[in-house]
């Protein structure tokens, strides 16, 4: 290949590279992104502490709170306290009667 062509299929590469940024670049001013509404739902951020919750779990955040904290003991954890209770409310969990407190 001949210096002239090599730099012709180098000058033509760029060109294409250069189109494709061009387009990539312009397509925000073509397609303006629209602004969404607020979340419908209220998502709550669940805690790795140990302290009671100042709002009552639902069935699904006080089944995560009893897999965080599966190693801490319901007497000296409020939270996991809170969500077992949550969780025999909803009888999701049936407490064993020699050991109810």
């Amino acid at each position: 290949m001949s210096a002239a062509a090599a730099w012709s299929v180098l000058l033509g590469l760029l060109a294409i590279l250069g189109g494709v940024v061009y387009a990539l670049l312009r397509s925000d001013d073509k397609y303006p992104r629209e602004v969404s509404e607020a979340p419908s739902q209220h998502l709550e951020m669940v805690g790795w502490h140990h302290d009671a919750p100042h709002q009552p779990f639902t069935v699904k955040s006080a089944h995560q709170v009893m897999r965080q904290h599966k190693r801490c003991r319901r007497e000296d954890c409020a939270r996991k306290r809170a969500a077992w209770q949550t969780l025999v409310e909803a009888r999701r969990i049936t407490p064993d009667s020699g050991r109810m407190q």
